[in-house]
């Protein structure tokens, strides 16, 4: 191990602290440095759950676009990351079933980031607030040197390090960038996490050469409640309409748009909700579903759609089809095609042939029939995007001129395959691209692999001989 090796690293929720922290204890000198007042990022946001899937073939089957190298780590080191989470102090629920087919605990994330602050501190390390990486600095051969900062006042000023580590926690939060990878227009998005979160890591690093990873295009989130409602950041998981899976869900013309069931969950489904338009729509339910949990665990589909309601959101319902019709209709849905669509789903799921529909039902094919019927007006919601930066096994951030293509499939010798560093450059959390892709595998998974990882390699464990060199 090379002790006194000086990192900083950018952003301080989950990913980050966690890099800081097992950068410390490999001996390094670490200065985190946070955009925000506070600490803490979209973490602080989350509900605490830190899980992914179960079985690792799964994980792979489930999202099939994710890198295998990084879902392999992720399900590999996720136990040993919680215990050591839990070794410094961390306190978890005993381990539970998660939607079928993960695993994983729950905690509380203001006690975990203050957990990770407490060992930051015993461990020396040195927090800068409102401050944010405007550019890295490299030397004259290519080696990372530090960064560029500009704080809360404008004033910018240099930190230098022998490695930089960027938990930004992604671009949801950056209109430019959205529309540059994810839809022509953002502002069909609510943003569904802190506000902080702005791309700055991903534009650092792509103006010095750095890779970016597939998935671009896909995020994670779940569908709001549409205006006028009205709630704070630490509303969004109650006001999230996760059991989307299971409705039947229109667009503004009152037709289907997705198969509301695909992927792992209703996340996929606001991601199709959010290129209708507007991004906006509405989750049509009856009594049964109403009266049933969105998702294992979690609280009855009616006490979302109450929550909903209570605060200003457009709710209507109806005791027929025809009468729920009717009443979209004073929300510029055509009548017409509500009742045609709604009909043909019903004929559908009761002849057996859901699958068959356009587009298909392959999940959850059971007809709306017990009234009274409810449609929430939603729209599409982001919590953070899923491509990023290209890493390696160790968080290493890919050099984009020397690595080969991440998406070829054509390449048959294993001597055509290159990945080469940015010397000193280590990404961790929603920095990281392609961990999920389309499908979900749990958020706070990947930022504590990733950000353990990202900390013990900058502190000097398994350097990749370029940056042994420029040294």
């Amino acid at each position: 191990m090379v002790v006194g090796r000086s990192v900083v690293v950018c952003g301080a929720g989950l990913a980050g602290l966690t890099a800081a922290v097992s950068a410390l204890e490999g001996g390094a000198e670490v200065i985190v440095l946070e955009k925000a007042p506070e600490i803490g990022g979209s973490t602080a946001l989350s509900g605490g759950l830190v899980w992914t899937f179960d079985d690792l073939a799964e994980f792979e089957a489930a999202i099939p676009a994710g890198n295998p190298v990084l879902q392999g780590l992720v399900h590999e080191r996720l136990d040993a990351g919680r215990q050591w989470l839990a070794g410094h102090g961390a306190v978890f629920r005993p381990m539970e079933n998660v939607f079928g087919y993960g695993r994983g605990q729950r905690s509380d994330p203001p006690q975990v980031l203050g957990a990770l602050r407490a060992a930051f501190d015993r461990l020396g390390g040195s927090l800068v607030l409102e401050t944010a990486v405007e550019r890295i600095e490299v030397d004259a051969a290519g080696a990372v040197a530090g960064v560029r900062t500009v704080d809360a006042a404008g004033a910018t000023g240099t930190r230098r390090a022998d490695a930089v580590i960027l938990a930004t926690g992604g671009f949801q939060g950056n209109p430019e960038l959205l529309r540059r990878y994810v839809t022509h227009a953002p502002g069909n998005l609510l943003l569904r996490a802190n506000s902080w979160s702005t791309g700055d890591g991903f534009l650092a690093a792509t103006e010095v050469g750095a890779a970016a990873s597939a998935g671009l295009e896909t995020f994670y989130g779940h569908a709001l409640p549409a205006p006028p409602t009205r709630f704070r950041p630490l509303e969004f998981r109650d006001a999230s309409q996760i059991y989307g899976e299971k409705a039947v869900a229109l667009n503004l013309f009152g037709r289907r748009f997705a198969d509301e069931s695909a992927g792992t969950g209703e996340e996929a489904l606001n991601q199709a909700l959010a290129a209708q338009p507007e991004g906006r729509g509405f989750y049509v339910v009856d009594a049964r579903v109403a009266g049933e949990e969105a998702r294992p665990g979690r609280r009855l589909t009616r006490v979302a759609v109450e929550w909903a309601r209570d605060r200003g959101a457009p709710v209507v319902t109806g005791e027929s089809v025809t009468e729920l019709a009717e009443r979209l209709a004073g929300h510029g849905l055509p009548a017409g095609n509500v009742r045609r669509t709604l009909a043909e789903f019903n004929a559908a799921c009761a002849e057996g042939r859901a699958a068959a529909l356009t587009p298909p039902r392959t999940g959850h094919a059971e007809g709306l029939a017990r009234p009274p019927y409810l449609a929430v007006g939603v729209q599409a919601a982001i919590t953070f995007t899923m491509g990023g930066l290209a890493v390696d096994e160790h968080a290493r951030v890919l050099r984009r001129a020397g690595s080969s293509s991440l998406i070829a499939g054509f390449i048959t010798e294993l001597s055509e395959f290159r990945e080469v560093c940015l010397p000193g450059l280590y990404a961790a959390g929603c920095d990281v691209g392609n961990v999920s892709n389309g499908g979900y595998a749990g958020g706070l998974a990947t930022a504590l692999v990733t950000g353990r990882l990202a900390g013990r390699h900058a502190a000097g464990a398994g350097r990749h001989p370029a940056e042994a060199a420029a040294r």
